[in-house]
C-alpha cells in the first residue's frame, strides 16, 4: 500500500522527504523576494517600476492558480505539474538575472515567473496533505520547514556583502527552483481522487473547473462562506503589515544592540518568522484543545492586537520596544492560527478530487485578489495620514486594521460553526 495514504501512519523517511519539499520551496522564495526592490533600485535603476513588479504576483495568482489547480485535479496527482512549474519558475529567475536594460522585458519575465511559481504553493500543499493520515497533527510539523527555508534563504543572502543589490539572489533562487522541480518527481504520487463510487457521481470537469468557477458553489455552505469572508477581511491588516511595518519600525527608530552589532528593524522583524516556526510546531496541540473555530478566532483577534500594539507603541522618535517587539512576535499566531489552520480547514471540507483546486482557490484570494484589495486600502489610509517631512500619523494608521480585525473576529466568533472533524486519530 502506498505510504502516507489516509489512515496509514506517516513514517520518518516520508516525513523528511515532504519536509525537504517545503524547505526548498520557501528557500527559493525567501532568497530573492525581499531583495528584488533593492536590486531593481541599486543594480538596475528601475525605481519607477518596483511596485509594478511586485504587483504582478497578484495578477499571476488570479490568472493561473485556479486553472492549474483544476488541471491537477483532473490529472489525479499534483506531482508532475509541481515539478514542471517549479523548474520553469527557477529557469525564469535565472533568465531575469540576465535582463539589464529593458523595463518591459524585466516586467514580462517577472510576470512569467509568478505565473509559474504561485501555483506551486497550493500544488505542494495538496501533495503533502494527500500523503498524510492526520492532517491537523502532521501538516504543521512539515510546513514549519518552509518557514525554516525562508529564514535560511534570507539569512544566506544577508550574509553575503552587498548581495541584495546584485542579481546573485535571483541566480541562487533560480537554482533552488530547478532543484525543487527535479526533486518533486521523486515524491509519492499522492492521489487527489474520490472513491470509484464518488467519482462516478461527480460531474465531468469542464471549463467551469478550469476557471475555478465551480469552487464558488461552495460559498453556498454558510461556514465556508464565512471563512472566505473572514480571510478577505484579514488580508487588509496583513497588507498593512507587509507594506508598511518596516517603514513604521524604521521611522520610530526600533533597533537592538547585540555586543558590538547594531540590529536595525529589518533584522528584528525576523523574530516574527522565528515565532511562526515555534507556533507551527504547537499548532496541533491548539487544534486538539480548542478546535478549528477556536484557533481561527485566536488568529483573527491576534491581528487586531498586533495593530493595536503598534498604535500604542509609537511616539515620535521613541520606540516603545516592549510593545513593538510583542507585536512582531505575534506574527506566529497571526499567520499560523489563521492562514495555515485555514489550509487544514479547507482540506478537510472538500472531497479529495477537489483538494488542489480548493488550495488554489485560497491562494488566488490571499495572494491575488486579496493582495490587490488590501494593498490599495492600506495605501489609501497611509497616504491620508501623511504629516509632511516624511512623517506619518502612525497611531491613526494602525487603528484602521486594528478595528477591522476586531470587528471580523467578533462576527466570526458569533456566526461561524465548527464542522465535524474528519481527521483520523494520530498514529505513531
Amino acid at each position: 500500500m502506498e505510504p502516507g495514504v489516509r489512515g496509514q501512519p506517516l513514517g520518518p523517511a516520508l516525513r523528511a522527504r515532504l519536509s525537504l519539499l517545503m524547505f526548498l520551496q520557501y528557500f527559493m522564495f525567501g532568497s530573492w523576494f525581499m531583495t528584488l526592490g533593492t536590486y531593481m533600485s541599486r543594480g538596475l535603476g528601475f525605481d519607477d517600476i518596483i511596485g509594478t513588479a511586485y504587483g504582478t504576483q497578484g495578477i499571476a495568482a488570479i490568472l493561473s492558480t485556479l486553472a492549474i489547480g483544476a488541471l491537477a485535479d483532473r490529472q489525479g496527482t499534483p506531482r508532475t505539474l509541481l515539478a514542471l512549474l517549479s523548474a520553469a519558475s527557477g529557469a525564469l529567475l535565472i533568465g531575469l538575472a540576465q535582463v539589464g536594460s529593458s523595463r518591459e522585458l524585466f516586467l514580462a519575465v517577472v510576470t512569467l515567473h509568478f505565473l509559474c511559481f504561485v501555483p506551486t504553493i497550493p500544488l505542494a500543499n495538496a501533495l503533502v496533505l494527500g500523503c498524510l493520515s492526520d492532517r491537523s497533527g502532521q501538516f504543521p510539523g512539515i510546513r514549519v520547514c518552509g518557514t525554516v527555508g525562508w529564514i535560511v534563504g534570507g539569512t544566506l543572502i544577508g550574509a553575503i556583502p552587498n548581495a541584495a543589490g546584485t542579481p546573485l539572489p535571483l541566480k541562487i533562487a533560480g537554482a533552488a527552483g530547478i532543484l525543487m522541480g527535479i526533486y518533486a518527481l521523486s515524491l509519492p504520487a499522492a492521489k487527489t481522487q474520490d472513491s470509484a463510487h464518488d467519482k462516478a457521481q461527480r460531474p465531468k470537469q469542464g471549463w467551469r473547473d478550469l476557471l475555478g468557477i465551480s469552487m464558488l458553489v461552495r460559498l453556498k455552505d454558510r461556514n465556508f462562506a464565512l471563512f472566505i469572508a473572514g480571510m478577505m477581511v484579514i488580508l487588509v491588516p496583513l497588507s498593512f503589515y507587509n507594506s508598511y511595518s518596516n517603514t513604521f519600525l524604521s521611522e520610530v527608530g526600533l533597533h537592538a544592540d547585540l555586543l558590538d552589532l547594531r540590529l536595525e528593524a529589518t533584522a528584528i522583524q525576523t523574530l516574527g518568522q522565528v515565532a511562526e516556526l515555534l507556533l507551527l510546531l504547537s499548532l496541533p496541540l491548539f487544534l486538539r484543545r480548542f478546535g478549528i473555530k477556536g484557533v481561527l478566532v485566536m488568529g483573527i483577534f491576534a491581528w487586531s492586537l498586533r495593530s493595536g500594539l503598534f498604535a500604542l507603541g509609537y511616539h515620535p522618535g521613541i520606540a516603545q520596544s516592549a510593545l513593538l517587539l510583542t507585536g512582531i512576535i505575534l506574527h506566529g499566531i497571526c499567520y499560523d492560527f489563521f492562514f495555515v489552520a485555514g489550509q487544514i480547514y479547507v482540506d478537510e471540507t472538500v472531497s479529495p478530487s477537489e483538494r488542489v483546486l480548493a488550495q488554489s482557490f485560497l491562494v488566488t484570494l490571499n495572494m491575488g485578489l486579496g493582495v490587490i484589495i488590501g494593498s490599495n486600502i492600506a495605501n489609501a489610509v497611509y497616504q491620508s495620514h501623511a504629516l509632511g517631512d516624511g512623517k506619518h500619523d502612525w497611531p491613526a494608521i494602525w487603528t484602521a486594521p486594528m478595528l477591522t480585525a476586531l470587528l471580523a473576529g467578533a462576527l466570526f466568533l458569533v456566526l461561524f460553526r465548527a464542522p465535524a472533524s474528519k481527521r483520523q486519530p494520530a498514529q505513531g
